[in-house]
């Protein structure tokens, strides 16, 4: 979504509120809203106001935990995936959401078990194999992430970070030719879709590749 389609649909979420005080999903919604327009601290509010009108939200304690990750706040946010969790034992986003939040504490062998149960209840989730192949790769085992990687672009052939991460498993397995490949589909996905971190990856490795085949 572009700006102004954010913008609007939190003028509707304000008018739903205003219409409805008591109504959880419209502050969880506008939380969402709010943070993809970067006001981090005001989605918090709204979903600290949805948890206090319905408790049990688990949307809401999920939605709150990946505001926290976004804003360095790891712990607290873990303590929000474990809530959502203890709330809808099938809620495979949350696990996949906690596992990135485990990565970031550098924990990736407890991040891996929560990726593994994010796959096992959504087998089509594309974002639960990328990041698992990212644990697998920090815990040194590029073949296992390349298998993982392998999947998440059948899943989404647009993922332009998955190509970047398999180019960097395939560059360790000496598969160097084939990692040059991954790092231009990588490039050339990321500048469709405006991706600057995948675009300074992709171009840094592949100066690398370069400088490494000079004679």
């Amino acid at each position: 979504k572009n700006l102004g389609q954010y913008e609007a649909a939190l003028a509707d979420y304000d008018e739903a509120i205003r219409l409805k005080p008591d109504m959880a999903s419209a502050y969880n919604n506008r939380g969402i809203t709010k943070k993809n327009l970067g006001q981090y601290e005001a989605a918090l509010a709204d979903y600290d106001e949805a948890i206090r009108l319905k408790p049990d939200y688990a949307s809401a304690y999920n939605n709150r935990g990946n505001t926290k990750d976004d804003l360095g706040q790891y712990e607290v946010a873990l303590a929000d995936y474990d809530e959502a969790i203890r709330l809808k034992p099938d809620y495979a986003s949350a696990y996949n959401n906690r596992g990135v939040t485990k990565g970031n504490l550098g924990q990736p062998e407890a991040a891996l078990a929560d990726y593994d149960k994010a796959i096992e209840l959504k087998p089509d989730d594309a974002n639960a194999y990328y990041n698992r192949g990212n644990a697998k790769g920090e815990l040194g085992q590029p073949k296992a992430a390349l298998a993982d990687y392998n999947e998440a672009i059948r899943l989404d052939p647009d993922m332009a970070a998955a190509y970047n991460n398999r180019g960097n498993a395939k560059r360790n397995l000496g598969r160097l030719n084939e990692a040059r490949e991954d790092f231009q589909k990588a490039l050339a996905l990321a500048q469709e879709s405006g991706d600057e971190d995948v675009i300074a990856a992709a171009k840094r490795t592949l100066s690398r590749l370069d400088n490494d085949q000079t004679p």
